[in-house]
């Protein structure tokens, strides 16, 4: 037996070892670039489906609190808005604390248009809602004593903020 025919056997089992490793790597390679793509598509999906959720809350929540303003523009409360800022107590409150909300408001959101003034106050609002304001603490007690939402006394109260911020920052003009 010669050197050559001895070789010949692990030269092909070599190479086909060689080969094998070489179309794993690509196909792990590919797994790979498809596990990535799926991640993508999951959170391009996830995105978009709450980027959905949110605008359908903005929209259901404008729809509930409809009964509060009139349809005008600039938004007013209605009689029924009124009723609820007075009952709830946020009339009296937010004269004692107008001026740190709309400083609150200032450092939160930016406001170049009469209409950005209105829906940042409103969004403001509502956001503020899900903190801990000491101020605030007897409108949420009306709320729970009287089965109303604590979220939509603020967003009416927005108004009251708009109006105040708009008096006290008269460069807005548009």
């Amino acid at each position: 037996m010669n050197l050559e025919s001895f070789l010949l056997p692990f030269t092909s089992i070599i190479g086909s070892v060689i080969i094998s490793f070489i179309f794993i790597g690509i196909y792990k390679e590919r797994i790979n670039s498809m596990k990535d793509r799926l991640t993508i598509l999951e959170n391009y999906n996830l995105h978009t489906e709450i980027a959905i959720l949110k605008e359908f809350k903005e929209h259901a929540k404008k729809f509930i609190d409809s009964k509060l303003y009139t349809a005008a523009s600039p938004l007013n409360l209605s009689e029924e808005g009124r009723k609820l800022i007075k009952d709830s107590g946020f009339e009296t409150i937010f004269e004692k604390v107008k001026d740190e909300l709309i400083k609150k408001l200032s450092e939160s959101r930016k406001s170049k248009t009469k209409y950005d003034v209105q829906e940042n106050s409103r969004g403001f609002m509502d956001d503020f809602s899900r903190e801990e304001y000491e101020p605030f603490l007897p409108i949420k007690t009306y709320a729970f004593d009287h089965g109303k939402d604590y979220a939509q006394i603020l967003r009416a109260g927005s108004i009251l903020l708009r109006d105040y911020y708009l008096l006290k920052h008269p460069e807005i003009i548009n």
